[in-house]
Order: C-alpha cells, then structure tokens, then sequence
C-alpha cells in the first residue's frame, strides 16, 4: 500500500491520537478506506478500532443501503 503523510494543525490540547482517531473514523464512515486500513490509521488493532466506532456509533458494517438490500434478499432464498 503506497501511503502519504499529512500535516494538520490543531489546538495543543489536541494530541495525535485524538486526531488519527477521529481521522480514521470519519475515512471509515464515508467508506474511503477498509476497516484495516482505518485501524492501522488509528495505531490501532481491528479489535480495538471495531470497539471505538461502536463508542462512536459509527456501523462496523459499513455497506451502502443498495448493497446491504442485496445481501438481505438473497438470504431469503435461504
């Protein structure tokens, strides 16, 4: 995966984490990158990154509305 840096300026108050974090979360919520990719943005494993977006009320299961219908209706050829 190729990356990039980005240098943002923020209040001090604000630490890194806090601005990875909530950089990660909203890259995951408007499905720019993959849950992985969010949580090695974050420094963070799936596990953890999974719990934070829950802390968030951000879906884990992050499909379009479309796509999720989909899947729904061929579970009920099931």
């Amino acid at each position: 995966m190729v990356v990039k840096v980005v240098s943002v300026e923020v209040p001090e108050a604000i630490d890194e984490w806090d601005v990875r974090v909530a950089s990660a979360v909203e890259l995951y919520r408007v499905g720019k990158v993959t849950l992985k990719q969010a949580a090695d943005i974050a420094g963070v494993y799936v596990e953890d990154f999974m719990k934070i977006l829950g802390q968030r009320g951000v879906s884990v299961l992050n499909w379009p509305p479309e796509e999720l219908k989909e899947e729904l209706k061929s579970l009920d050829s099931f």
